[in-house]
């Protein structure tokens, strides 16, 4: 099975996101009616057999070896603190919820584990997971996730869906047409073909169909196997409205035409955003967002996979959850999704389960509280020897009440998985290789994690102790700095005087009430005299900050000090909704 997939925004002004084919990346859905419903996050576990480690392995910027791995792990309610294990030795040890493991051996297979701890007494021991250091040779593409631009590329590689011998491009976007007459606001489906698939080898596009008066939604076009045809999915909506809530499900035949299976609400229910996913056995599930947003329903498709014929299971009952995705990973499914937060960033959070009808687990979250910057979109396997998978999420720069100058664009997460527990992390770059597939690259060495932090003013109401900005937690759920005063500063020591190359911030984010700090961030040896490397003071970023410093001298400590908290979206001050979760710097000790 093969499948390309778009959510556009509704309202989405950008030409480009107006349509779909089959060389474009996914990008987004609607966003869901605002609700007061709070999302309920498992972070307690009754066994220790249902708590599991993951560990991938990265590479530092410049550097060709892989061979640097970072560990997570759920975090426990009540722990104090975890110790790390490399293939049976303690390596080290941590308050929050991963650990960097540095400068090891190529070419060589690590198991890792964790053991938590409460009162100096352990009390639960991770499933472990083993991984693999390596180097590689050849081509790469390196992507920046700061903006969203390659910064290399490789030769032209084919595209579209391979049937027989020629390859097919299908694109379904909005156009103007006259029809008797008359001119006509509608959408029209087309086919190129190609015998090569590369970029300048497409024919002309073949109209199959045009639908006027009409609206689509998570335009997604997938080849079945078993049928050779391309099915196309989409959520329906007639013109100008939002109440039809139908579901657009059709197959392609490929120099041929179009049969429409579904047009309707699946089995009677509203449906919105939506996203097919096909098992391992070639049947194909429909997931749609239902009862206003509230639920997911997951129906069960016929063989042609154009049809639902049985709801196989509800799932987030109440959740108000978008994006709705499901991947296979070693025997369990893993669903991923994001909040309805219109077009700002948002907690990812999945569930998984040993069967698609059977009980899933509570929703878990995964990576930070503002998936570093984005709204999840779906999740993805690479081809190639080493099956790698990613969480790629929109970045809607573009559409925010302060536009943001990089616009919108995608920011990728290399993922891990183990027992129904799976991790998601921010890495400045991506590669992407043909035979390792993902290959994570980090900016530097985590310079902070664990690190002293003093605050000028005691934490506020609600807030944890300072050092929780370095301890490595940053979802919705974990604990965060909250100042009594302000403007405010804090200041973090560094263990040993580094050069630093990024910084990233990730702050506290309030459905509907989004928030930009103005701050500066300065650098100092000696804690006295300091030297401003970032200037924020008219930054409008929201929920994550990707700053690179280039400055390259030499700091011990580092200062965070915090001028405003402004509401974006009335520009008024906003320091009840004040929150630092993290504070990390990356760079090379000296």
């Amino acid at each position: 099975m093969y499948s390309k997939r778009l959510h556009p925004k509704k309202g989405l002004c950008l030409a480009a996101l107006l349509c779909f084919n089959t060389h474009a990346m996914p990008a987004h859905s609607l966003p869901g009616q605002e609700t007061t419903v709070h999302s309920t996050v498992d972070t307690t576990f009754t066994a220790p057999n249902d708590w599991a480690v993951t560990a991938i392995p990265f590479k530092l910027y410049g550097e060709r070896q892989v061979n640097h791995v970072k560990i997570n792990w759920q975090p426990l309610k009540g722990i104090q603190y975890y110790k790390v294990y490399r293939n049976g030795k303690f390596i080290g040890e941590t308050q929050g919820n991963t650990y960097d493991d540095y400068d090891l051996k190529t070419d060589q297979t690590y198991t890792y584990r964790i053991d938590a701890y409460r009162e100096h007494q352990k009390t639960a021991s991770s499933v472990t997971q083993e991984t693999h250091t390596f180097t590689y040779s050849g081509e790469t593409t390196l992507y920046d996730n700061r903006n969203g631009r390659h910064l290399r590329t490789t030769p032209d590689k084919p595209s579209g869906f391979k049937i027989g011998k020629t390859y097919f491009s299908y694109r379904l976007h909005r156009t103007h047409k006259e029809l008797n007459g008359k001119e006509k606001n509608g959408w029209l489906l087309s086919e190129s073909e190609s015998k090569t698939g590369l970029k300048d080898s497409w024919s002309k596009p073949r109209e199959i169909a045009f639908y006027p008066s009409v609206n689509f939604e998570g335009i997604g076009f997938h080849y079945n196997k078993k049928t050779r045809k391309v099915v196309l999915s989409a959520h329906y909506e007639d013109q100008g409205g939002y109440t039809a809530a139908k579901i657009f499900l059709a197959q392609i035949t490929p120099k041929g035409g179009i049969e429409i299976g579904t047009m309707e609400r699946p089995l009677g229910h509203d449906s919105r955003d939506q996203s097919l996913f096909v098992d391992e056995d070639g049947t194909a599930y429909l997931l749609s967002a239902t009862h206003m947003n509230s639920d997911i329903n997951i129906y069960r498709l016929d063989e042609t996979w154009i049809k639902p014929v049985a709801l196989a299971n509800t799932i987030c009952k109440g959740q108000h959850r978008e994006t709705p995705s499901i991947i296979k990973k070693d025997g369990t499914y893993y669903f991923f999704s994001s909040k309805a937060s219109g077009w700002y960033p948002s907690q990812t959070m999945y569930a998984s389960a040993d069967r698609i009808d059977g009980k899933w687990s509570p929703l878990k979250e995964i990576g930070n509280n503002s998936t570093y910057g984005v709204q999840f979109n779906y999740v993805q396997q690479t081809a190639g020897t080493r099956k790698t998978l990613g969480l790629w999420g929109f970045h809607w720069g573009a559409q925010y009440h302060h536009r943001d100058p990089d616009g919108t664009f995608t920011r990728i997460s290399p993922a891990t998985f183990n027992h129904g527990y799976a991790s998601m992390n921010y890495f400045r770059f991506v590669e992407f290789h043909d035979q390792y597939g993902i290959i994570p690259v980090q900016n530097g060495r985590n310079l902070t994690l664990g690190a002293t932090v003093v605050p000028s003013h005691a934490p506020g109401d609600g807030s944890a102790a300072p050092d929780c900005i370095t301890d490595g937690s940053g979802m919705a759920s974990s604990p965060y700095f909250k100042s009594s005063h302000y403007p405010y500063s804090l200041t973090i020591e560094l263990p040993q005087p580094s050069r630093i190359s990024e910084i990233n911030l990730a702050t506290r984010l309030v459905n509907g009430s989004e928030t930009a700090y103005k701050y500066t961030i300065e650098g100092s040896m000696d804690g006295q005299e300091y030297q401003t490397l970032i200037d924020g003071r008219n930054s409008w970023t929201v929920g994550f900050h990707i700053l690179p410093v280039e400055d390259r001298s030499t700091y011990k400590f580092l200062r965070l000090n915090v001028f405003q908290i402004i509401n974006v979206h009335n520009n008024h001050p906003a320091t009840w909704a004040d929150g630092i979760y993290e504070f990390t710097a990356f760079g090379f000790p000296l």
